[in-house]
């Protein structure tokens, strides 16, 4: 029976999917012309489009004017006046050239570019206007004028306006004024809309922050990091506050929170540029390789073929490599923290989203990649073996600039948020070494972060008892059996007391009477001490008595044991019911009278644990490569 109701099943199933077709075509109008798109829902799936967020969609509008020529960019927003204060609208000003009324028509319309033929230009594709504005409001209103111009033509886009079928069209544009809240702001300002552009986003529905202080935020930073290359040319300004440049590298010095390599500053690591041919193979695919020198270059440019190849493209690559030392960016709980300290939270953040290789393209940032080639198969192919982004790389970072011309190397998309390399970029750069310098880097990471782990965590002794050394008298009061000094030690504790009272009385010139008091009251005070010393051959700790009746523990620096674990990152109960451990093994040792017994503690400390420790612990910290510093990243 169950064979037989598969085959009926998925006969019905056939059948509902031709059926649902079938009502689907029959909503469709009388003489359906079936254009290349079905507007509403090419638009609908649109607004679902790659932006990460609103800076990433506003950058579409920042790039249009400035390829109008602009030099001053204003984003303002329009906010709610009752309620809680948020926003309800977003404008970009601009005072390029402007647009002709059907240009702005055209501008609505995806594909609807003027660059097409001229790579040059930030923007290439006619896509970013319409793609960006959709994806963050359902309503986008375009108000321009050229120069000499009387009257301001506005345009729009409105995605509740368009007809479920049949042609669908961008309205032809009117006259108009602009927003009230655009024009406030213009006559605070002075600033004046004689010829330019701007693009308002009408009650935007898929803002990332809809409270006008984070948005201001949002805008600033990626701005400044976006367009870094290009703000000495250019004022903008975002809600009042100008956009200053940042490199995510922190080499430049005009740069926000830029601090200089003597400072401990970013590190320049690596800083230069390739020159480069894109070229097709007799198998029409299409290749970039390194140009050997100024002469080659020469002999290529301007040629449409070389030797068997044809010539597509010469320009230059250029790559940066920086180091941030400790502290610079925030990490690891405990790095020290380089002032002013918000700066270093600042730095993080904005390593967080550009965490890997930056791609620069007209000096405007596209993206950053955090995919390296990895697989053995791309070490095989060439390239390169690079290291894989855990959490060393927030702490440095690569950046590579091209030209346009190169375009096809890099894979950019309509959208102009993401690179796709060809593989050869990939052996381009290993050629060069750069996957190794950056295994270097991590590996440096990591020994910076444990040689800064051992210095911040090296304990000293201190002047007043800690906690282990006051659990240990606790325990003394509460079992009322204070550490008594065998018969044998006796000799050698008084010997040692009279000469440390001596030599204090000499110092201080007191009378050796009160002096002998003062000594006896700390030893009362503080039965029990932490003291170190640094010795390779020596066992792990050694137990001693020190003035009147204490007992001291030292604890061997320079043993595997210290330098493994003693320092190793861990809470302070920890760290301290080690030092009890320790204190409970000294004074087994002290009290033991029997001179067997005596010689069994000295024999299994100095020849049998610390030997055992020595080695276990070296083996121990192979077994966990890097595991200082790769973890407990800071948010």
């Amino acid at each position: 029976m169950e064979v037989q109701r598969f085959p009926r099943l998925l006969a019905d199933n056939l059948l509902s999917e031709v059926e649902r077709q079938q009502k689907y075509l029959d909503k469709l109008p009388k003489g359906f012309q079936f254009p290349l798109f079905n507007a509403m829902q090419a638009l609908e799936s649109q607004r679902r489009n790659g932006y990460r967020n609103t800076a990433s969609a506003a950058r579409e509008l920042i790039d249009n004017s400035i390829e109008a020529g602009a030099k001053r960019i204003h984003v303002i927003f329009e906010k709610s006046t009752k309620g809680r204060e948020v926003v309800t609208s977003v404008a970009v000003i601009d005072d390029g050239a402007g647009m002709l009324a059907d240009m702005a028509r055209f501008a609505l319309s995806w594909g609807g570019g003027t660059h097409f033929d001229d790579p040059n230009f930030i923007g290439r594709f006619g896509f970013g206007l319409p793609n960006a504005s959709i994806n963050q409001t359902r309503r986008v209103e375009v108000y321009t004028r050229t120069e000499g111009q009387e009257t301001i033509t506005k345009a729009w886009l409105d995605a509740n306006e368009l007809p479920e079928h049949g042609l669908q069209t961008i309205p032809k544009p009117t006259t108009g004024d602009l927003p009230r809240f655009v024009q406030g702001y213009l006559e605070r300002t002075g600033m004046g809309f004689q010829h330019g552009t701007v693009v308002v986003w009408v009650q935007p529905d898929r803002l990332t922050y809809k409270m006008p202080a984070s948005l201001k935020d949002h805008l600033l930073d990626d701005f400044g990091t976006t367009y870094r290359y290009l703000l000495d040319d250019l004022e903008m300004i975002v809600e009042g506050v100008k956009v200053e440049r940042v490199d995510p590298l922190f080499l430049d010095p005009k740069g926000r929170f830029y601090l200089p390599p003597d400072e401990g500053g970013a590190i320049a690591e690596e800083d230069r540029t390739l020159p480069v041919l894109l070229y097709r193979d007799n198998d029409g695919t299409v290749h970039a390789r390194k140009l050997k020198d100024q002469a080659e270059v020469d002999s290529v440019r301007g040629k449409k073929k070389h030797g068997k190849e044809e010539v597509l493209a010469v320009g230059a690559i250029n790559f940066r490599v920086a180091n941030f030392p400790l502290g610079l960016v925030v990490g690891r709980r405990g790095d020290a923290d380089i002032a002013p300290k918000e700066h270093a939270k600042k730095r993080f953040e904005i390593r967080q989203s550009r965490r890997g290789m930056s791609f620069v393209r007209a000096g405007r940032e596209i993206e950053t990649v955090d995919a390296f080639p990895r697989s053995s198969k791309d070490i095989a192919s060439g390239l390169g073996k690079w290291p894989h982004l855990e959490g060393y790389a927030y702490h440095w970072g690569i950046e590579v600039r091209f030209s346009p011309d190169l375009d096809d190397i890099f894979g950019i998309t309509n959208d102009k948020q993401r690179v796709r390399p060809l593989e050869d970029f990939w052996r381009l750069l290993a050629e060069e070494g750069v996957d190794t310098l950056l295994h270097r880097m991590n590996a440096q990471q990591g020994t910076w972060r444990r040689d800064a782990a051992k210095a911040a965590n090296r304990p000293e002794a201190s002047a007043e008892p800690s906690p282990a050394e006051m659990a240990a008298s606790i325990v003394e009061t509460v079992v009322g059996k204070p550490t008594p000094i065998p018969e044998h030690e006796r000799p050698n504790v008084q010997e040692k007391f009279t000469k440390a009272v001596q030599e204090h009385a000499e110092v201080t010139g007191k009378p050796v009477d009160e002096v002998a008091k003062a000594v006896e009251a700390e030893a009362k005070r503080r039965p029990h001490k932490i003291e170190y010393f640094e010795d390779p051959y020596a066992p792990f700790y050694r137990p001693d008595w020190g003035l009147g009746s204490q007992v001291v523990v030292w604890i061997n620096r320079k043993h595997p044991f210290y330098e493994t674990f003693y320092t190793a990152s861990m809470s302070k109960l920890a760290r301290e019911g080690l030092d009890l451990f320790l204190i409970a093994l000294a004074k087994a040792e002290l009290n033991a009278s029997d001179p067997t017994a005596r010689l069994w503690y000295e024999h299994q400390r100095s020849k049998v644990w610390s030997e055992f420790l020595a080695i276990a612990m070296k083996d121990l910290a192979a077994r966990f490569p890097g595991e200082e510093g790769e973890t407990d990243l800071a948010a």
